[in-house]
């Protein structure tokens, strides 16, 4: 591996915490290798880009305390200060910064969290609905996105094969390629044709087949009447 493939590597690693960190956090599909160092490239461009703005701000008020000093002359230039992160892939000798690194680190952790709150609430999607650019509700399947919308609490799963039906609460969820999971809590359980109660348990684990599964929300007024 040559000295500007290690320079890459270390200048991204910002972008490599914010990605494992909106991986841990966002509703997604799996992914590949590919998206995830686009994703890791496209985070860490924008922590020191962030880092960037922040060094700019200082330069303003770095300008303003010189104006301030010499009577409010502000005949003086301001020097806006740019990150050597920028020229690092394209120079003949590539070089690490270590004050740039290290700082934009924490910046990483800010970016992180605000790309998981745009995606999970799905803000990009909203307004492309808004202005009728697109009817596309997210990146992820509809399990997920059902489970996930808000105002998700008590639900009936109608086991249609195992004649159940189970009452309770979401607690979780999860998706692979094959199978679905979900976990109940305060849940009781009654046979699916006559309704009939059956037992009560603190929580339950459900795994079926994709598809396998018919979830329905329990409006609050039968919560009420219940």
């Amino acid at each position: 591996m040559n000295s500007l493939a290690v320079t890459l590597l270390v200048i991204m690693l910002p972008g490599i915490i914010a990605a494992v960190i909106a991986d841990k956090l966002v509703s997604h599909d799996k992914w590949s290798s590919f998206k995830f160092g686009l994703y890791a490239f496209m985070l860490g461009v924008s922590s020191y880009a962030l880092l960037q703005v922040i060094t700019w701000f200082y330069n303003i008020v770095t300008y303003l305390w010189s104006c301030c000093l010499f009577n409010w002359d502000f005949s003086l230039q301001i020097h806006w200060s740019l990150l050597s992160t920028w020229t690092a892939a394209v120079s003949q000798t590539p070089s690490i910064v270590p004050l740039e690194l290290i700082l934009a680190i924490p910046f990483s952790f800010i970016v992180a969290l605000i790309a998981s709150w745009t995606i999970n609430h799905k803000v990009f999607n909203k307004i492309a609905r808004k202005l009728s650019i697109s009817n596309k509700y997210g990146d992820e399947n509809l399990y997920s996105y059902f489970l996930n919308a808000q105002g998700i609490d008590w639900v009936y799963i109608r086991d249609m094969e195992a004649n159940l039906t189970y009452q309770g609460r979401v607690a979780s969820y999860s998706e692979t390629d094959t199978m679905q999971e979900l976990v109940l809590s305060e849940v009781s359980v009654f046979s699916y044709q006559d309704s009939d109660h059956l037992y009560d348990v603190p929580s339950i684990y459900l795994i079926k087949e994709m598809g396998k599964f018919v979830i329905e929300v329990i409006p609050f007024n039968q919560l009420e009447e219940a």
